[in-house]
């Protein structure tokens, strides 16, 4: 059909296109419903399957109320999904666009690759570009987070009882969080569901096995002097924990792990205590390392890997340039301490 005669179709609410407008479609026929099913199953998210699982059915109650009903896929055509675009272009910003146009476009390209459909509808469809705007946190320079390790690990070293004395766990419990997040680069979700058993020491270098988000496994390498901070903590602050307990608990004979609200508060407060008055969250570290490394020539490969990024494009945010090299990147997060004039 024509897009102006579907655009004139679409504006009649007693106009059928595709279907019925008396068919009561508040939940979608079968065949859709199944298609849909088995596409939101190949999400692991939960999150993710209920976001798209709602912007779906926005959609086709969009159609329903211009009096557009489908009885299969095959009967969506690129004129109700470019009908359904100006409709949120009119109501809701950019990003809010892009956010409910998405999972549609996800859902009719998983359609044709699944061979349902010999078309795909929304192919030609284009996302509205969003103004890239500042984050709510920034990263954190080299100097400050140099600065910050020499700090807490000072603090760390004084801290001769950390199983008796709370203000030595404290010190021991900060000093090696931050640590893991500044040299690894990991999210704040990732470092919360640590595991005692996530900490590999049985290759020729010692690993972090972390899962990622999809729910997928990630298993950067990590330096020697990490695992040494990380088996050390365990062995000294976690000797009755089991592999599957987590490995950073709020004390040290605690079951239950810190929580994302507790480590931005404590990097906030990290930063505070150091005169860093920018906003600042454990994804400041992350970006942190990635630049880092960048300047240090490691290849934006390697970067990408280390971050668990699925696509190059996202660690192209917090980088713009790459060589070719060999030896893991985490192994290469190499903070200079501050010394008198000595640059970092």
């Amino acid at each position: 059909m024509p897009e102006t005669q579907y655009c004139q179709s679409i504006e009649q609410p007693s106009t059928s296109i595709g279907g019925s407008p008396s068919t009561n479609f508040e939940k979608s026929p079968p065949e859709i419903a199944l298609k849909q099913a088995r596409f939101l199953g190949s999400y692991v998210s939960d999150n993710t399957r209920q976001n798209y699982a709602r912007h779906l059915r926005d959609f086709f109650a969009f159609c329903l109320e211009k009096g557009v009903a489908f009885a299969s896929l095959a009967e969506i055509q690129r004129d109700h999904v470019d009908a359904y675009k100006r409709y949120l272009l009119a109501t809701y910003p950019p990003s809010s666009v892009c956010a409910k146009l998405s999972p549609l476009l996800s859902f009719l390209k998983f359609s044709f690759q699944e061979g349902w459909v010999d078309r795909n509808a929304g192919a030609a469809i284009r996302l509205p570009k969003v103004q890239k705007s500042k984050g709510k946190t920034e990263a954190l320079s080299e100097a400050e987070i140099a600065r910050i390790l020499e700090s807490l690990e000072e603090s760390y070293k004084k801290a001769t009882n950390p199983l008796k004395v709370k203000e030595d766990y404290r010190a021991w419990l900060r000093f090696i969080v931050f640590s893991t997040l500044s040299h690894v680069g990991m999210r704040a979700t990732e470092l919360c569901s640590l595991k005692i058993k996530d900490l590999d020491l049985t290759g020729k270098y010692p690993r972090l096995h972390l899962k990622i988000k999809g729910g997928e496994i990630h298993a950067p390498l990590i330096s020697d002097e990490l695992a040494a901070l990380l088996k050390s903590y365990i062995v000294t602050l976690r000797p009755l924990a089991k592999k599957e307990d987590f490995l950073f608990a709020l004390t040290p004979f605690s079951k239950k792990p810190i929580n994302r609200d507790y480590l931005a508060r404590m990097v906030t407060s990290i930063a505070r205590e150091h005169g860093i008055t920018k906003e600042i969250s454990p994804h400041s570290c992350r970006a942190t390392v990635a630049s880092h490394l960048h300047r240090n020539g490691v290849p934006l490969s390697e970067i990408q890997d280390l971050l668990g990024h699925k696509s190059m494009m996202t660690t192209m945010m917090y980088i713009r340039k790459t060589d070719e090299e060999k030896e893991s990147a985490a192994r290469k997060v190499k903070y200079q301490k501050e010394r008198g004039d000595k640059n970092v």
